[in-house]
């Protein structure tokens, strides 16, 4: 459990961090989103005790908080951050790393071989880190955190430089371990993923975390609550704001018009099924609400 409390992070009238307080709880996915600069990364950082807020404070399991460096080191036995590319050794092997991670946290050794394994770095593990590709390095930065093992893990963009499968087989291991009870905190730009895995999604606002649900209501849920439509010229929005004038209209800075629902019974979704294609838009699709969208209509840009 983490249970932030009045966190403020201010650099001279900036408040990167406001005021911000939340509990997480041991088996959730937290995902943080937000453009480069808002607050992902400093929060993580002060959670981990590398950069100390300006006020509040952060309490973990059995009232431990950064009070003094005897609890730091107690803390750091169950939390723990995903390394950096730049924190390995070029001289030494990713087998060396995933040692030297696994003796810190006095975690299984069999562990290492398991994971080495599951993320398919066997051909490559033994070899020094210097002749490793960026999506070799990123692999065995993830590598060295899930053979350290802990109940709290946080990751920085952990997907960075992955192409789609490694991307799969990473999500795979992250709901393992989310299953075994791991709390797991992850920054991404990576929507679509995070948006499948995660069970809670926060945003960034001058400094404050918001609930996803609370931008879009019932974001979360797996029902049909809008239209997509790509392209959509002003003429016939105009016009099928006029036949249906219950509904709400939402155009992105990528052309995706929104098309909310108040309802999805199947003799309306037929009806504006039937309008949409009499005026030739036939690149539309029912759903919901994606992760895309919502970073869309909310930072007004598109990743």
């Amino acid at each position: 459990m983490i249970n932030i409390q009045n966190i403020t992070v201010q650099f001279g009238e900036k408040k990167v961090l406001n005021d911000i307080s939340i509990t997480f709880e041991q088996g959730e996915l937290i995902g943080l989103v937000a453009p480069n600069g808002t607050g992902k990364s400093t929060l993580m950082n002060v959670l981990m005790n590398y950069l100390q807020p300006t006020s509040g404070k952060v309490i973990f399991d059995k009232g431990l908080s950064y009070s003094s460096k005897s609890n730091e080191v107690k803390i750091h036995q169950f939390v723990s951050m995903m390394p950096d590319q730049s924190d390995l050794y070029n001289h030494l092997s990713g087998r060396e790393h995933l040692k030297m991670f696994a003796t810190m946290w006095k975690s299984d050794m069999k562990l290492i071989d398991e994971t080495i394994e599951a993320l398919n770095m066997g051909h490559y593990v033994n070899k020094k880190t210097g002749t490793y590709s960026l999506g070799m390095r990123q692999r065995l930065c993830f590598a060295m955190q899930i053979v350290a093992n802990t109940e709290i893990m946080m990751m920085d963009e952990v997907m960075n430089g992955l192409d789609p499968n490694n991307v799969e087989v990473i999500s795979k291991i992250l709901m393992k371990k989310k299953a075994e009870g791991k709390m797991i905190i992850i920054a991404s730009h990576l929507l679509d993923n995070l948006e499948k895995y995660a069970d809670r999604i926060f945003l960034f606002s001058e400094g404050k975390l918001v609930d996803a649900n609370l931008i879009v209501n019932g974001f979360s849920e797996a029902s049909i609550k809008t239209i997509r439509v790509k392209k959509m010229p002003e003429d016939t929005r105009e016009q099928m704001k006029q036949v249906y004038p219950e509904l709400k209209f939402e155009t992105l800075v990528n052309d995706m018009t929104l098309i909310h629902l108040p309802s999805s019974e199947a003799t309306r979704l037929s009806d504006l099924t039937a309008f949409l294609v009499d005026k030739q838009m036939n690149d539309f699709a029912f759903g919901k609400v994606t992760l895309n969208d919502l970073y869309a209509m909310y930072y007004h840009e598109i990743v």
